[in-house]
């Protein structure tokens, strides 16, 4: 998103989102849409401390980066709270790429992973798999009906409660269904069948929806 091309520059960025703690996609996005407000007249260089941003300038970036954490400026403080908060703020909301708040990731496939960055029970982009599920729509050329997406985000999500209880990698998930996490589980002494836990994935899916909304949520793009 911020047109870098300098293998050096990009992982220099890398490390310093490490180094400050602070999440990559959202200050990617956060980053992106800080250039072009104020490529469009929106921010001044005096409220952003001096820089100047441009497409591809990852020594700005980097800059940028540690400011959001030292806030400096009001500017950085807000730009801290999140790209919508900033954008409501300074303008620019057409691209200010946000779901419920939520900085979007680059897996930018269809209306299923769309639905998924805002409906996920940890409100994340990890959220549902939602990508998945219009890749293979995509590969086979078709359109899907709006109970197919739910019902796929809805099973998805609820089982994904089960692997992230167990602290199974998602990248994993193609492995852990229900009958080999059954199994695996009877080797440590847990009696779960197939069926109990993909009925407690649902009951904690609910939950945290619950208090998703119990806390301010609002599934409003």
């Amino acid at each position: 998103m911020l047109g870098i091309s300098d293998t050096e520059g990009m992982l220099r960025l890398f490390h310093e989102v490490e180094v400050l703690g602070v999440d990559a996609i959202s200050t990617g996005v956060v980053l992106a849409w800080m250039t072009e407000a104020f490529e469009k007249g929106l921010v001044s260089e005096s409220e952003m401390a001096g820089l100047k941003p441009k497409w591809g300038d990852w020594k700005t970036y980097l800059k940028a980066m540690r400011f959001i954490v030292e806030q400096p400026t009001e500017f950085y403080r807000d730009l801290a709270m999140g790209v919508k908060h900033a954008s409501n703020r300074y303008g620019g909301a057409e691209y200010a790429l946000s779901f419920g708040g939520n900085e979007m990731p680059g897996y930018h496939t269809g209306p299923a992973a769309h639905l998924g960055f805002l409906t996920g029970a940890r409100h994340s982009h990890l959220d549902s798999a939602g990508y998945s599920l219009d890749q293979k729509i995509l590969k086979e050329n078709r359109k899907p009906s709006v109970e197919e997406v739910v019902d796929y985000l809805l099973e998805e999500e609820s089982w994904r409660q089960i692997l992230s209880s167990l602290v199974v990698c998602f990248f994993a998930r193609g492995i852990y269904n229900p009958t080999l996490t059954e199994n695996a589980l009877k080797t440590v002494g847990y009696g779960f069948s197939s069926d109990d836990l993909v009925k407690l994935g649902l009951k904690f899916s609910e939950i945290k929806t619950g208090l998703n909304l119990e806390r301010g949520l609002r599934l409003k793009i």
